[in-house]
């Protein structure tokens, strides 16, 4: 359960040896808690990538490039906090926090957006590896956790959807 000040991120940061493998981990692997991004992706074909196994649910496709943007927009954070100015993501949303999947989804296009992935991954990492450690502990304007805890949370989001990518996976397998 915790303590009041754990609960609501006043406990000390994670530091960025541990921020820079959970993210890594999360990310390529490997990974005890069971597939990483890139290994949930690994083998899935543009068709695969792009089906809906209902109305309105996200594709594959659609997670990837969430957390493409997701990482751009933790980037976009961290630049702000450092005075700085980052590039806008190369697409437009189709929705908060998803962007638009391409016209032609192709597997030339979901080759192209793995990589946007992975550029994102590493421009994080680079980002992370240079930040001042002081950074890690200090809070955005009206955020209840700090730059630390928004870092470990975007792990475990690779998580989450790691999970989700395998289990549409699966769905697509079974059908």
């Amino acid at each position: 359960m915790g303590t009041r000040s754990e609960r609501h991120g006043t406990a000390a940061s994670p530091d960025r040896e541990t921020l820079i493998r959970a993210l890594r981990e999360g990310y390529g692997g490997p990974a005890w808690h069971g597939p990483s991004v890139l290994s949930a992706l690994r083998g899935v074909p543009a068709a695969a990538a792009a089906e809906r196994v209902a109305p309105g649910r996200n594709t594959i496709w659609d997670l990837a490039l969430h957390l493409a943007y997701t990482r751009h927009r933790v980037i976009l954070r961290l630049a702000r906090l450092a005075g700085l100015d980052a590039p806008a993501f190369p697409r437009r949303l189709r929705a908060s926090w998803f962007p638009e999947l391409p016209a032609d989804p192709g597997e030339a296009a979901w080759r192209d957006d793995k990589a946007l992935l992975a550029g994102y991954q590493q421009r994080l990492l680079d980002v992370l590896d240079g930040l001042p450690s002081a950074t890690l502990r200090t809070r955005r304007r009206g955020a209840s956790r700090s730059i630390g805890d928004e870092l470990l949370g975007l792990a475990l989001h690779d998580a989450y959807h790691a999970g989700q990518i395998r289990l549409l996976v699966r769905l697509r397998e079974d059908h």
